[in-house]
């Protein structure tokens, strides 16, 4: 926690220090909750970070009439060294004990989320190909190899080595490419269900044109995603590129986790199971 950005939130929302509790959560920012994420700042942890465009992006999506509550922007630092927005109070999805109530309610609105954002166009946003993925996919599997080698041996990570550099770049070209505004890290973190059991959707600064399997691969809760894809209308090519990329997730994800030992076991597990499987 840094006094001097509590100050700033403090000149700006007239609200005291002991109502704003930190959180170093996020990756590329520090955040700082007010009333249980009713109004949320971040701080970014390293210079190349921009809120520029999560800005631009929260203001378009704002204008769509989609299903779920958004953020919306709220403060702008002149020298884009932080953001303010009008958050979503609730609890995200990650830290719930989804039952198959809430996967049938849950799976049923973000199908009809991703339908309508999916379906929306905006000339501004950047095109990230799914070649290009892949490489980023191959970049970050190698920087994950050192957290790897701790929990599997050299036949396990060659296994690893050839799904990513050759299966999964033959099998995703073979199924085709459909790109569509997407969400681009939607994560059961990044989604809130409020005290009326309404959806929000937060952290859009990853969002841009990317194949439409893409926005399917963060959500870890099995049967939640089975309701997402059921509801979403999701063809036999569609769901083999989300398989794709959902096994091959937890092999490049694992290196960021490598400072948060108690989170790389579930993906690990995710893992193992693919080893079994394949």
């Amino acid at each position: 926690m840094d006094n001097s950005e509590l100050d700033i939130i403090v000149n700006l929302t007239g609200v005291t220090k002991d109502k704003i509790k930190f959180s170093d959560d996020g990756f590329l920012s520090r955040g700082y909750i007010i009333d249980n994420g009713r109004i949320v700042f971040k701080f970014k942890k390293f210079p190349d970070v921009s809120y520029k465009n999560e800005i631009e992006i929260l203001n378009y999506i704002n204008s769509l009439s989609l299903n779920v509550n958004i953020q919306k922007v709220g403060w702008i630092s002149e020298d884009d060294s932080y953001l303010g927005l009008y958050g979503i109070p609730g609890v995200s999805l990650e830290k719930m004990n989804l039952s198959s109530e809430n996967c049938e309610t849950f799976g049923r609105e973000l199908a009809t989320f991703l339908k309508l954002l999916h379906t929306s166009k905006n000339e501004n946003l950047g095109l990230f190909k799914i070649t290009d993925e892949i490489t980023a996919w191959q970049d970050r599997f190698e920087k994950s190899k050192p957290v790897l080698s701790v929990y599997f041996n050299e036949s396990e990570l060659s296994k690893m080595g050839s799904f990513i550099y050759q299966n999964i770049p033959e099998r995703l070209k073979a199924l085709g490419e459909k790109y569509v505004f997407s969400h681009g890290d939607l994560g059961l973190g990044n989604i809130f269900v409020n005290e009326n059991s309404n959806l929000g959707v937060i952290d859009f600064s990853e969002s841009m044109y990317l194949d439409e399997s893409a926005d399917f691969m963060d959500i870890e809760n099995d049967e939640l995603i089975e309701k997402v894809l059921d509801f979403y209308g999701a063809d036999q090519n569609l769901r083999e590129k989300v398989k794709l990329r959902r096994d091959i997730r937890p092999m490049f994800v694992i290196g960021t986790y490598k400072n948060r030992p108690e989170e790389i076991m579930r993906f690990v597990q995710r893992i193992r199971n693919w080893l079994t499987q394949n």
